[in-house]
């Protein structure tokens, strides 16, 4: 078998390293501000555009429709099985797809935890850069920021609309 055929998790040992780094950096923030603010509190950061404010986001995306909780449990584990057969199936070749993947299971890992344990994913990252209808961005976490990067780096790939394979043949 060639270097650039998929061949299960032969080659992605990186990719499962950040993903558990992800993972890891995502419950510890996490444990660490919900031990340190009361619910509800905020603790500015920078000026009044940075802060922590702890939020128990028991809904889909920033709260809303938490009467589907039970679902998005079982969805975001869907999503994991999803995202851990691309990397199986992706080549090891194929370092920013695998970066990607990466960030994106990690973060899936650290809300699903979040949850099941917690039957809410804590969010606590605020910003206000006081821009019309995000003002404030609504709340985040360590995992959505990586969800989000590595959806925005998957997207990118796409749009440039050439085989990662090909770049690193010709590169």
């Amino acid at each position: 078998m060639s270097a650039t055929e998929p061949a299960g998790f032969a080659g992605k040992r990186r990719t499962l390293a950040l993903a558990a780094g992800v993972a890891a950096l995502d419950l510890w923030s996490k444990a660490a501000v919900f031990a340190r603010l009361a619910p509800g509190e905020r603790l500015d950061l920078v000026g009044d555009w940075l802060a922590f404010h702890e939020v128990m986001n028991r809904g889909i995306m920033w709260g809303k429709f938490p009467e589907y909780s039970p679902l998005v449990r079982v969805l975001r584990i869907v999503a994991v099985i999803v995202v851990v057969a691309m990397i199986r199936s992706t080549s090891a070749s194929a370092r920013l797809v695998h970066l990607a993947l990466g960030l994106v299971l990690g973060g899936a890992v650290g809300n699903i935890y979040d949850g099941f344990v917690h039957a809410g994913v804590r969010d606590f990252i605020e910003v206000d850069l006081g821009v019309r209808h995000f003002d404030p961005f609504p709340i985040f976490n360590v995992a959505d920021s990586a969800i989000c990067v590595g959806v925005g780096l998957l997207a990118l790939g796409m749009l440039r609309g050439s085989d990662p394979e090909e770049q690193t043949a010709a590169g």
